[in-house]
């Protein structure tokens, strides 16, 4: 798991899986949702590097992408284009591959099947003094993202840990080039486009839900709310909301010393208000983590609220459930790892809600 402090108080992180052939993963629960971004930006070029996917461990379907550009869509019964190179994303080959685009390096995991038919797309963003890798073991998306059919896109903020840091109004730009640079390079499905990420990470995922509504079909942030801190962040006022209802789903930890939880529920309450939404429906209710769900006929706001901590006192339950953190990524500080027993494992929460939520859907 993995968290972050504001320079000078704490760093928390983890590290372990670099790849959608190393997985934890295992199959989510979930009930109709489970139990639990046009900016633009100047390019330049890239490197590209690519591994392959054949040692996953996790479920998917045996493809033959050697004429990707011959295959019939699944869905529609027509040749699926071939994917479509850029000067960013210059290697569209399935598997594990690292892309320079403006100055940020991506890890996009490519799932053998989104040659052949249009998959989703699944932006995982780090917090501060973090990377993709270590954002990976904490969530475990490029694996899920193979299982699953989604497209995973996991930036690596600039520059590299202990030192990492997102800068919004120079990162968030760049982030959003790339999200529509993947979508054309692998003609992702225009319904399926997602966001999520953690601490720092989080609070680009509410500025996205603020700023790109008209494109993503939901969102999922964790452990990021409030302006205690220097983070812009999406407010949910009448001046500063998404522009459209979009699904969502939170999480934060209720002993969280790092983005204190004393600002979730004011954020909760900010998101019924601004929606609408109607009244609190209990999805679970265990000892340590509670998940309650708001609708309208447009939407879903569902709330997930832990009680666990993780090994660093200072941080509290500034952790992801369900991650175990090796503590041995580049640039890793200490590790952060929820201790108790879980009840939800939140990667494999947050790409069930993705499942669920399609746009329209």
């Amino acid at each position: 798991m993995r968290g972050w402090g504001i320079a000078g108080v704490v760093v928390i992180g983890c590290a372990g899986v670099e790849s959608a052939a190393d997985t934890d993963a295992s199959t989510s629960s979930s009930s109709s949702s489970s139990t639990t971004a046009t900016a633009t930006a100047t390019t330049t070029t890239t490197t590209t590097t690519s591994t392959t996917t054949s040692e996953t461990t996790s479920t998917s379907t045996a493809v033959d992408t050697s004429s990707s550009g011959d295959a019939e869509s699944s869905s529609t019964g027509e040749a699926f284009p071939e994917p479509v190179p850029d000067d960013c994303i210059t290697d569209v080959t399935a598997g594990h591959h690292e892309v320079t685009c403006d100055g940020l390096v991506y890890d996009v995991e490519i799932p053998p099947q989104c040659l052949l038919e249009p998959c989703g797309m699944i932006f995982d963003v780090h917090g501060l003094a973090m990377s993709a890798q270590m954002q990976n073991a904490c969530t475990n998306m490029r694996a899920l993202g193979v299982e699953h059919g989604f497209i995973v896109v996991q930036p690596n903020a600039d520059p590299p840990p202990p030192a990492a840091n997102w800068i919004p109004e120079i990162d968030d730009p760049k982030v959003f080039d790339m999200m529509q640079r993947t979508a054309a390079a692998f003609h992702v499905d225009p319904d399926r486009w997602h966001f999520t990420g953690f601490s720092q990470g989080g609070f680009m995922t509410w500025r996205f839900a603020c700023a790109h509504a008209d494109v993503l079909a939901s969102v999922a942030p964790a452990a990021a709310c409030g302006t205690d801190f220097p983070i812009t962040d999406c407010q949910l006022t009448k001046d500063e909301a998404p522009a459209e209802p979009l699904d969502i789903l939170y999480m934060h930890g209720t002993a969280d010393l790092v983005v204190n939880w004393s600002c979730a529920y004011p954020r909760r309450d900010a998101v019924i208000a601004h929606f609408g939404l109607g009244d609190i429906e209990v999805l679970l209710d265990a000892p340590d983590v509670r998940r309650t769900r708001w609708s309208t006929d447009e939407m879903v706001f569902e709330m997930v609220e832990h009680d666990y901590t993780g090994d660093t006192p200072i941080a509290g339950g500034h952790c992801m459930p369900g991650a175990d953190d090796p503590n041995d990524a580049p640039g890793q500080i200490v590790p952060a790892s929820c201790d108790d027993p879980f009840e939800m494992v939140w990667g494999e929460e947050a790409i069930a809600f993705f499942v669920d939520h399609p746009r329209g859907g």
